[in-house]
């Protein structure tokens, strides 16, 4: 029997592992045999659903993490000792930037979460770091085209990039960026230019979109926000257009996920001035919400889920000693919001995997 299952015809063995949407899963076949991993070659892997990475509950800084896979409902544990004593700043692409938390460790990097190769960043008088583009598949073999928006404590904000010329590091940035509220980051990349909510000295109902270019660093316009709207909770680098994104009622723990609801907004650039349009229907579009920030897949390939959705986490809260986070997804044609998974109690961080 196993030498009939190794002989599986190409074609049938295609027709399988291409419904594998989970990582695991694919890698799992892959090691079944010679002939299934030649069979199942890395670049024709199946589109991968989005995975929520979670750390350890006991240790912030622990090299202990979990993979939650919605589709499945499986959960993974994972081992990164590359993260050990270190904070997570964000991800992108399935690489999550990361800083050291002891002082005799503190260079920031990217980090792979699966294959754990790192591309250290030697930004050493810099602190809070924001991935914003990553344009190869292998940042670390191709670190050109890896752009962050980083904080130095004497230039303030200001855009890293690999400077391919010189082959070295480098900043660029203008007093447009100091506007940039690093306790409340909604900035995002968006075909070749970066976007972010200024806000006012005074209130926040002086909010304005900037839009800078992404080598320079100059400003090409700014444009405010929608009527009736003071504030987008993040912004979110769609295929076709920019993304502004309105949360009701998402942290607080007493509200039940089901009576969370969304507003999505689209920046409007073919006339001048650029403006907003409400959106109903994002087509067949996901967008996965992490902490001020979020992305975009399209829902075409993966059998039996549904695109014009949003997914998120969300605490809920029925006592003082019965909360838990659940992974909620609102329908936008529908308005609503529904229940949908069941990780561990921590907030975790939307990956799409990057093997």
């Amino acid at each position: 029997m196993p030498g009939q299952w190794a002989e599986l015809h190409p074609d049938l063995l295609r027709h399988i592992y291409t419904k594998l949407y989970d990582p695991v899963d694919f890698i799992c076949f892959r090691a079944v045999c010679k002939g299934w991993c030649t069979g199942a070659p890395p670049s024709e892997r199946p589109p991968q659903f989005p995975l929520l990475l979670e750390r350890n509950l006991d240790n912030k800084y622990s090299s202990e993490f979990k993979l939650y896979s919605l589709p499945t409902g499986k959960t993974y544990s994972l081992q990164l000792p590359e993260a050990q004593n270190k904070m997570i700043f964000g991800q992108l692409e399935g690489y999550l930037v990361t800083f050291g938390a002891k002082d005799h460790d503190c260079s920031p990097a990217l980090l792979n979460t699966f294959t754990r190769s790192e591309l250290f960043l030697p930004f050493g008088d810099c602190y809070n770091f924001i991935p914003l583009y990553i344009g190869t598949n292998n940042p670390i073999r191709n670190p050109d085209s890896v752009v962050l928006l980083v904080y130095c404590l004497e230039r303030g904000h200001c855009i890293g990039f690999w400077n391919k010329d010189e082959n070295d590091w480098g900043l660029r940035g203008d007093s447009c960026l100091q506007r940039i509220n690093l306790s409340l980051p909604v900035v995002v990349c968006h075909k070749g230019r970066i976007f972010f909510i200024s806000y006012g000295w005074h209130t926040i109902f002086q909010c304005r979109l900037y839009a800078i270019d992404l080598i320079t660093g100059g400003k090409l316009f700014d444009v405010g926000l929608p009527n009736q709207i003071h504030h987008f909770d993040c912004l979110v680098n769609a295929p076709s257009a920019l993304l502004g994104i309105v949360q009701h009622h998402l942290y607080s723990a007493c509200v039940p996920l089901e009576e969370c609801w969304f507003e999505v907004y689209q920046l409007e650039e073919g006339e001048y001035p650029p403006h907003w349009t409400k959106l109903s229907n994002i087509g067949d579009l996901m967008i996965f919400l992490n902490s001020f920030n979020g992305f975009c897949v399209s829902a075409e390939g993966f059998h039996g889920i549904r695109g014009n959705c949003i997914y998120f986490s969300k605490w809920n809260r029925k006592d003082d000693h019965n909360s838990r986070r659940l992974i909620g997804r609102y329908e936008l044609g529908e308005e609503r919001s529904e229940i949908v998974g069941h990780p561990r109690e921590t907030s975790g961080t939307w990956i799409v995997p990057n093997v």
